[in-house]
C-alpha cells in the first residue's frame, strides 16, 4: 500500500519541485538522508532513483525560475569551493586506488552540490522551513520510530543502522543527534500552535532516545554537551532543566546494567580494546598524512585498500610516542573512527586545513547571527544550527562520518542565511542614510 502512494504521490512531488526550487532541495535532503524505499518496504517504488530525480529537478527548477542566482558573498561558499577543488585533486592524483577513491568521490560532488544550491537558493524564512521539514520527516522520523520502540519494550529493542548513509548504531546515533535540534527549530517556530509544538517536541524527545539506546558513547558524549550547551543558551532554564531531567528519569528507568557498563568504559579508554583500534586507526592516518601531506592518499584509500596499509605498517614505529597497540599485517582495520583523522588520511594536511577552517567559520558565522539578526526565526535558527554543528563535531571525534549529506546541508544553510541577515542589516543602513540626508535637507 505504502509502496503504491509512493509512486502516485512522486508526480506531484517532481511538479511542486519543478515550481519552487526550495521545495526541490527539501525533496533532495528528504530523499538522500532516507532513501524512500526504505518507508515501502519493496516494491516498484524500489527501483525509482529518488533522489537523483530530485536532484536534476533541482538544476532544471534553478535554471528556468526567476530567482536570484548569485552565490552568496560569504567566506563558509569560499571555503567550501577550496575544498571541493582540494578534494578534487586528491582524489585524480590518487589514480592507483581508482574504484575506491572514485566511487568515494562520486558521492562526495554530489553532498557538495546539494550544499551549493542550498547556499544559493534559500532566502526566505519559508525556504529554511522547508529544508527543516524535509530533515524532520526524513531520518528524525524514521528514528523516532526506533526511539519510540526503544521504549515500548522497556529497553529491549536493539537500535542498529537504519540508513545507507548511516549504516551502523554509531553512525545513526550521530545522525539523530544533528537532526534533534533541526526539530526543535521547527517547534520553536510553530509554538503557538498547540499540535505541531509538541508533536515535534515529541519527536526529538524520541531521537534522544533513539541515541541512548543505540549505545553509541560517542553520540553519548555528543548528547551531554548538547544539552549542557542547549541548557546553557536557553531563555527558560527552570523549564528545560525539568524537562531533560524527566527524560533522565525515563532513560535511568528502561536503560540496562549493560549500558551503564559500557559508558563507563569511557573513563578507562586507554584499556578499552576498542579504543585501541581507534589509536591504531589514527596513527595510520597520521602516517598517510606524513607521507602525502598536501593531497593525502584519496578517499578511504587509507584503510580499504590493504597495499597502503601495509606499506605504512613500515613507518610505525616512526609514532612510537603514541602509546597504542602494535598493528600487524592481517589486523583487521576498516575506518578512521573520526571526522578529524579521516580528512587528514584522505586528503592530507592541507585539506584538514581547509576542512577546520570551513568548520570554524561556520560556528563564528552562527554565532554572529545569533546576535546581530532582527527577527526571531532567523535567531532561532542560527542557535539550533549551532547545536547540530556542536553534535557533529563533539560525537564525530570518534566516528567517520566527515562529508555526510546532512552536515553539509547545515553549511549550506548558514551561508545562506549569514546572506540574508546582513542583506537586510545593509538594506536598514541604507535607509537610516537616506532619512539622515533627507532629514539634513530640509534642516537646510
Amino acid at each position: 500500500m505504502r509502496d503504491y502512494l509512493l509512486i502516485l504521490v512522486l508526480p506531484l512531488l517532481l511538479y511542486a519541485a519543478m515550481r519552487r526550487p526550495y521545495l526541490s532541495l527539501s525533496f533532495w535532503i528528504w530523499s538522500a538522508l532516507v532513501p524512500p524505499y526504505l518507508w515501502a518496504f519493496g516494491g516498484i517504488s524500489t527501483s525509482v532513483r529518488w533522489n537523483f530525480l530530485f536532484a536534476v529537478v533541482t538544476l532544471a527548477s534553478f535554471a528556468i525560475n526567476k530567482i536570484n542566482k548569485k552565490p552568496p558573498d560569504s567566506a563558509i561558499f569560499v571555503l567550501a569551493v577550496i575544498f571541493f577543488v582540494h578534494a578534487t585533486i586528491s582524489s585524480f592524483l590518487n589514480t592507483d586506488n581508482h574504484p575506491i577513491v572514485m566511487m568515494r568521490y562520486d558521492t562526495f560532488w554530489r553532498t557538495l552540490l546539494l550544499f551549493f544550491f542550498v547556499a544559493i537558493v534559500l532566502r526566505k524564512k519559508i525556504h529554511f522551513e522547508a529544508m527543516a521539514w524535509g530533515v524532520t520527516l526524513s531520518f528524525a522520523t524514521l528514528a523516532m520510530i526506533d526511539g519510540a520502540k526503544f521504549i515500548a519494550s522497556a529497553g529491549g529493542h536493539n537500535i542498529y543502522g537504519i540508513t545507507p548513509a548511516f549504516n551502523d548504531n554509531n553512525l545513526s546515533a550521530l545522525a539523530a543527534l544533528m537532526c534533534i535540534p533541526i526539530v526543535i527549530f521547527l517547534a520553536r517556530q510553530y509554538q503557538h500552535n498547540f499540535y505541531f509544538r509538541n508533536g515535534l517536541y515529541a519527536v526529538a524527545f524520541f531521537n534522544v532516545m533513539f541515541v541512548l539506546g543505540s549505545n553509541s558513547r560517542g553520540a553519548f558524549l555528543g548528547l551531554v554537551i548538547f544539552c549542557i550547551a542547549y541548557w546553557l543558551k536557553s531563555k527558560s532554564k527552570f523549564r528545560d532543566g525539568f524537562f531533560m531531567s524527566v527524560g533522565g528519569v525515563v532513560a535511568l528507568l528502561i536503560l540496562s546494567d549493560e549500558w551503564f557498563n559500557r559508558m563507563e568504559t569511557i573513563g578507562s579508554a586507554d584499556e578499552d580494546s576498542s579504543f585501541q583500534g581507534r589509536l591504531k586507526s589514527w596513527k595510520l592516518a597520521i602516517l598517510m598524512a606524513m607521507r602525502h601531506p598536501f593531497f593525502g592518499g584519496g578517499f578511504d584509500a587509507t584503510f580499504i585498500n590493504i597495499g597502503n596499509a601495509h606499506s605504512l605498517l613500515l613507518d610505525w614505529d616512526s609514532l612510537s610516542w603514541i602509546p597504542s597497540d602494535t598493528l600487524n599485517i592481517g589486523d583487521p582495520i576498516f575506518v578512521a573512527h573520526s571526522i578529524y583523522f579521516q580528512v587528514l588520511a584522505d586528503h592530507g594536511f592541507l585539506g584538514f586545513l581547509w576542512y577546520g577552517l570551513l568548520f570554524f567559520i561556520t560556528l563564528r558565522t552562527l554565532n554572529r547571527v545569533a546576535k546581530t539578526a532582527q527577527e526571531f526565526w532567523q535567531v532561532n535558527l542560527a542557535e539550533m544550527l549551532r547545536l547540530s554543528l556542536f553534535a557533529f563535531l563533539s560525537a564525530g571525534a570518534a566516528l567517520s562520518s566527515a562529508y555526510n549529506d546532512l552536515i553539509f546541508a547545515i553549511v549550506g544553510m548558514t551561508a545562506a542565511l549569514s546572506a540574508v541577515v546582513e542583506n537586510q542589516i545593509k538594506e536598514k543602513e541604507k535607509l537610516r542614510e537616506d532619512a539622515m540626508r533627507r532629514r539634513a535637507g530640509i534642516s537646510t
